[in-house]
């Protein structure tokens, strides 16, 4: 059995920040938008191969009671790129802010950095995979 990485999905007071911030920022592309998929918006954008899905509250939500019964939740999610310092330099001019810069602090020395997006999600910029 093989399988492969599908998607990311937030849940999002803002629907609409979150997927513009993915656009301006990360050069995304809106894929589908449902004003009203089961009683809330819900967006999904194309980051390269990957999807991130965006849903908004439902009626009787509250961002820290979405999912109560989680005791761990999204740390975060990483895209790989093959340069991390070109992807910063990048990411800062399109208005990225850090939360780590560039560093060789990784797994094996790899390259990573943190954006910190909307609603303090974090995203892991990191490089290629190094050593064994």
């Amino acid at each position: 059995m093989d399988f492969d990485f599908d998607h990311v999905h937030l849940v999002s007071a803002d629907v609409d920040a979150m997927v513009d911030y993915f656009q301006r920022v990360f050069d995304a592309k809106q894929v589908s938008y449902n004003p009203d998929f089961k009683g809330a918006p819900s967006a999904v954008v194309g980051l390269g191969t990957m999807r991130v899905l965006v849903r908004g509250l439902r009626p009787g939500e509250t961002p820290d009671a979405v999912a109560p019964g989680r005791v761990q939740g999204l740390d975060h999610f990483g895209v790989v790129v093959d340069d991390v310092e070109k992807a910063a330099e990048w990411l800062r001019s399109r208005g990225a802010e850090f939360s780590v810069e560039p560093t060789a602090g990784g797994v094996n020395g790899r390259m990573i950095a943190f954006v910190r997006g909307p609603e303090n999600i974090e995203i892991e910029i990191v490089g290629p995979f190094v050593g064994a």
